[in-house]
């Protein structure tokens, strides 16, 4: 059955029907600074990340965004190391007072219409279906400051220390989606992703870039920035400019796939 997009206006409503139809997968929620997952096992919240904050605190934090960018994505488990949670949608919701606006607009989201092929449009915000489909929205976002991590002193010593702090807590690898065995172990804090053999992960495919994109360890998340390529880069299906994003997304360079993953 082909994807149905369904416009929606909060997040609440979309995790309220996805809980009441017991479905299992991943439902990744972008803003143009930040991106968050939520898994769902039938039915039940069992994670929530953004960033670096995990759990009912990444959870309540999702739920404040407005005109956020969604995919539903079926199937998908958590690869985070948290312990899981179990969390009741309908009980989370009330007790923390996440009442749905009453407007509407578009379809309605009916438990007839939800099946696993769902992507998710919000508020003023486009969104499709994985594998990724034509007519992407392109998300603009300010500028980053990719040297900004927490003040240290800059000095050449200080700098290394600081960086084998990130790469010991973050332990990432990027996984080819169509092949297991090809992982890309992320030995540096900054890395260039592309098709030179200069990169720091050097990925030979005619789609890719010679130089693709900058994946960045920060204190703050895992930041990405396309380097305006010819094919684009995409999390979750998203073409993404430049943004943070979680152990679990999945990154699209080119043509090829790749999931984020602990080591």
């Amino acid at each position: 059955m082909d994807s149905v997009v369904l416009q929606l206006f909060t997040a609440e409503e979309i995790l309220d029907r996805l809980s009441r139809r017991r479905l299992t997968g991943c439902f990744h929620s972008f803003t143009p600074q930040e991106s968050a997952n939520i898994y769902f096992k039938d039915g039940m919240i069992v994670a929530a990340v953004k960033g670096q904050i995990e759990g009912e605190n990444a959870l309540k934090e999702i739920l404040e965004w407005k005109n956020a960018q969604n995919i539903w994505q079926p199937d998908a488990t958590s690869t985070t190391s948290t312990k899981p949670l179990q969390i009741h949608v309908q009980d989370f919701l009330a007790n923390h007072k996440a009442k749905p606006r009453p407007e509407s607009a578009g379809r309605g989201l009916s438990d007839a219409s939800l099946h696993p092929g769902l992507s998710i449009q919000m508020r003023g915000a486009t969104t499709t279906p994985l594998p990724p489909t034509s007519g992407i929205k392109q998300v603009e976002t300010p500028q980053v400051d990719l040297t900004a991590t927490k003040n240290f002193n800059p000095t050449a010593e200080a700098r290394a220390a600081h960086d084998d702090v990130l790469l010991a807590k973050y332990k990432l690898a990027l996984v080819s989606s169509e092949d297991r065995e090809k992982r890309y172990k992320i030995t540096r804090v900054s890395n260039l992703i592309g098709r030179s053999p200069a990169c720091a992960i050097a990925i030979s495919h005619p789609s890719i870039s010679r130089q693709h994109c900058l994946l960045l360890l920060t204190d703050r998340g895992v930041h990405v920035k396309d380097l305006d390529t010819t094919n684009g880069t995409k999390v979750n299906g998203i073409v993404l400019k430049e943004g943070y994003i979680n152990v679990g997304d999945k990154l699209i360079l080119g043509h090829l796939g790749f999931v984020l993953e602990k080591e």
